[in-house]
C-alpha cells in the first residue's frame, strides 16, 4: 500500500478532528450519560485533543447505570427505531462484571467492518461484502446455540454466514464434531474464516492427529480472544492461509485490524483511540498502556473514551505496509484483568507471560491465575503425555518472571474450561491493583 501524501494526510487529519468534535458535541451536548462530564471540558477555545484528554473514562458500569435512555442522544425516538428494526438490544457474553446490554445498530456495524478490511491488503481483496464467511466461535458469542445436541447446517446458516459451532464449550462437542467442521469448510469454501484462536487451535490439533483434509481459506481472521503463541504455533502448522487479528468490541465496533506485516492499525474512519501509558520506567514497558475508544457516526450509541479493558503496545516505528495515519500497535498485551505483579512490584502483561510459556517444550495449553502477590496457580495440558514435565518446566520459567519468593503451583490437567462467556481467558489476577498502576491520563500521539 502506498503512503498517503502529505496533502492527503492533512485532509484525513482534518476529517478525523471533525469527527472527534461531532461525537464530543453529541455526547456533552445532548446525551444524559455524559451530563456530569461537562465540568471537565475546558471548552471550544482549546484544541480537540486537549479537550478529550481532560475528560473521564467511560466504564461498563456507567453504561449499565444509564441504559437504555441515558445512552441515547435526546431527540431520538428509541421505541420507533426498535419498531422499524433500525436498532435492537443485544447482550454481550461475559462474566458478571463484563456482560453488558447494548443498543445494536447493524448498519453502522457493517460500515465499521468494511472500513477495517481496507487496513489489510488480503482482506481488501477477498472481503467484498458478498463473500462467503465461516465462523468458529462459542455459541455464547455468536450464532445459533444448541440446547439438545447438534443442529443442522441449514439452521446454522444466516445469509452468507455459516456458523460452524453450536455449542457453548468444547466439553459439549460430540464425537466427530471436528471432522464435521472440516467437511463443512471444504464444502462451503469460505473466502474468510473467522475464529476463536482457542477453538481453531483445537481444530488444528485434531488435523495433526488424524491427517484429515484441510481447506485453506484465502484469509483467516482471529477474534474474540487473546491469541497465544502456543495456539498460533499449532494453527500455522495446519493452515497456510494469511492470518490477521481483528480487534474490537460489541460496544465500540472494529477498532484495529492487523495488516499483512503483523501490525495493528486503527480504524480511524470509525473511531478515535486515546492512549494512557504506564508510569513505568522499565524498558520492556516502553509504549505499553491502556486505550480508550470513541465511536464515530453511531448516532444511537455514542461512546466517548470507552475503556475496552485491554492493554496494548505502540509500534516503535512506521509500519512497512505504508499505512501512516492513526495509531499503530505492535501487539495487544492482554486484558487489564490479566495484568499480573511480580514480587518487586513490576507489572507483568499477559503477552510477557505467554512469551515465557511458549518456550516450554510439550506444553499445549495453560491457564494461569495470580491469586495473591505471592501465589500463582498454573494448570497445564501437555502434548502426548508430557504434561507433568511441562508443568514442572513452566513453573521454573514463571519463577524467573515473578521472583523466587512467589509460590508457583503448577499442575497437569486433562482439559481446560472457558469462562462463563464461553471464551478462554488464559491469564488473570484475582486481586485489585493499586490505583497508581492503572493509568487514565492520556497523551497526544503523532499521527
Amino acid at each position: 500500500m502506498e503512503k498517503l501524501s502529505t496533502h492527503t494526510i492533512a485532509e484525513v487529519r482534518i476529517d478525523y478532528e471533525r469527527r472527534s468534535i461531532e461525537t464530543l458535541d453529541t455526547a456533552l451536548g445532548c446525551t444524559p450519560m455524559y451530563e456530569s462530564w461537562k465540568l471537565f471540558d475546558p471548552g471550544e477555545r482549546y484544541n480537540v485533543d486537549l479537550r478529550y484528554h481532560s475528560l473521564p473514562v467511560l466504564t461498563k458500569d456507567d453504561i449499565r447505570t444509564h441504559f437504555p435512555l441515558g445512552v441515547i442522544p435526546q431527540g431520538l425516538n428509541l421505541d420507533a427505531a426498535l419498531a422499524r428494526g433500525e436498532v435492537s438490544f443485544v447482550h454481550t457474553s461475559g462474566t458478571e462484571d463484563e456482560a453488558l446490554e447494548n443498543i445494536w445498530n447493524q448498519q453502522w456495524w457493517d460500515a465499521s467492518e468494511r472500513a477495517s478490511w481496507r487496513l489489510n491488503s488480503v482482506a481488501a481483496h477477498v472481503a467484498t461484502g458478498q463473500h462467503r464467511e465461516a465462523i468458529l466461535a462459542s455459541a455464547l458469542s455468536v450464532g445459533p446455540r444448541s440446547e439438545n445436541g447438534p443442529i443442522s447446517r441449514e439452521q446454522r446458516m444466516l445469509g452468507r454466514f455459516l456458523f460452524l459451532n453450536e455449542f457453548w464449550t468444547t466439553a459439549d462437542w460430540p464425537e466427530g464434531h471436528e471432522r464435521r467442521i472440516f467437511e463443512e469448510l471444504t464444502d462451503y469454501q469460505p473466502e474468510v474464516f473467522e475464529a476463536n484462536p482457542s477453538l481453531l487451535a483445537r481444530l488444528a490439533s485434531f488435523a495433526l492427529r488424524t491427517g484429515v483434509a484441510v481447506y485453506q481459506p484465502p484469509l483467516i481472521t482471529l477474534t474474540y480472544e487473546f491469541p497465544s503463541a502456543l495456539q498460533l504455533r499449532v494453527i500455522r502448522r495446519v493452515f497456510q492461509s494469511p492470518i490477521a487479528s481483528s480487534y474490537g468490541s460489541t460496544e465500540a465496533g472494529y477498532v484495529f485490524m492487523e495488516c499483512e506485516h503483523g501490525r495493528l492499525h486503527q480504524n480511524f474512519e470509525f473511531c478515535r483511540v486515546d492512549f494512557a501509558p504506564f508510569n513505568d520506567s522499565i524498558e520492556t514497558h516502553a509504549g505499553v498502556g491502556r486505550i480508550f475508544s470513541t465511536t464515530f457516526g453511531n448516532k444511537w450509541f455514542p461512546l466517548m473514551r470507552f475503556d475496552v479493558g485491554d492493554i496494548v503496545r505502540l509500534a516503535p516505528d512506521p509500519c512497512p505496509c505504508g499505512r501512516n495515519f492513526g495509531m499503530t500497535l505492535s501487539t495487544i498485551e492482554g486484558r487489564l484483568k490479566s495484568l499480573c505483579v511480580a514480587e518487586d512490584g513490576r507489572l507483568v502483561t499477559h503477552r510477557e507471560l505467554d512469551d515465557a510459556l511458549a518456550r516450554v517444550d510439550g506444553l499445549e495449553q495453560y491457564s494461569l491465575v495470580q491469586e495473591a502477590l505471592n501465589k500463582v496457580r498454573l494448570d497445564v495440558v501437555g502434548e502426548d503425555g508430557q504434561g507433568k514435565r511441562a508443568a514442572r518446566d513452566a513453573a521454573d520459567i514463571l519463577q524467573g518472571v515473578f521472583g523466587r519468593h512467589v509460590e508457583i503451583m503448577a499442575s497437569e490437567v486433562q482439559t481446560l474450561l472457558p469462562e462463563k462467556s464461553g471464551k478462554f481467558l488464559l491469564a488473570k489476577r484475582d486481586f485489585p491493583l493499586d490505583p497508581s498502576f492503572i493509568p487514565e491520563r492520556t497523551e497526544v500521539l503523532n499521527s
